[in-house]
């Protein structure tokens, strides 16, 4: 946990999409990674890839169809093994996949190179570089064009102020005794952020709101 919040700060300080391979690179050269990056699909676009060091090595995995099926139809993480993919891998034994699921139609996957000895770990860090993956697409989309489409979502103050406390940590509960409402009419504003934000959890509504300036912490 104590570096997850050093690498969000990186990406929430992030001024350009161009140093997002650095951030990949000390990523990849930290953990040992064969390769360490993140194709994105949009609407109308073909698949952006970023990665640390050449791209060649992504070049069969990214260009597998099943990669995108595999996005657009799972939320959690899995292993290419687990994917239907394992034989369309460049240069690891295996690979972790970490769907993201973005604003609109935006599709993409985090996806991390294993040596056979770390292959065992994946279960148990597929959470942590979950949290991550939905920073680094939250990074891209406020620095990219595409970040125009979208920035007001059309929040009441109400709906801020109870995002703004579940992004402190506090419980519904909690949330419902600090604004004196119902712990339910607290859940109902949340869910609307959720909706409004088209995120999938509270979690990934509050990252989008944070990057676009809606709630601060």
């Amino acid at each position: 946990m104590s570096q997850i919040e050093p690498m969000v700060r990186e990406l929430q300080s992030m001024t350009t999409v161009a140093a997002l391979p650095d951030f990949f690179l000390q990523i990849q050269q930290q953990y040992q990674y064969p390769f360490c990056g993140l194709v994105l699909w949009r609407a109308q676009r073909k698949a952006e890839l970023i990665c640390a060091g050449t791209k060649e090595d992504f070049n069969v995995l990214t260009s597998h169809n099943q990669l995108q099926i595999f996005c657009q139809q799972r939320c959690t993480p899995a292993l290419t093994r687990d994917s239907g993919l394992i034989d369309a891998l460049p240069v690891a034994d295996e690979a972790l996949l970490i769907p993201i699921r973005g604003v609109g139609t935006d599709a993409g996957v985090l996806i991390i190179g294993m040596q056979s000895a770390q292959v065992e770990l994946a279960e148990h860090i597929a959470w942590y570089w979950t949290i991550i993956a939905h920073y680094v697409y939250e990074a891209i989309y406020r620095l990219s064009a595409h970040a125009d489409d979208v920035e007001n979502f059309g929040l009441t103050s109400r709906e801020k102020s109870c995002l703004n406390w579940a992004a402190r940590g506090k419980t519904s509960w909690e949330i419902s005794q600090i604004l004196s409402i119902s712990e339910r009419t607290v859940n109902f504003h949340l869910s609307n952020c959720i909706a409004k934000t088209n995120s999938s959890n509270r979690q990934q509504a509050i990252s989008r709101c944070i990057s676009a300036g809606h709630i601060y912490l």
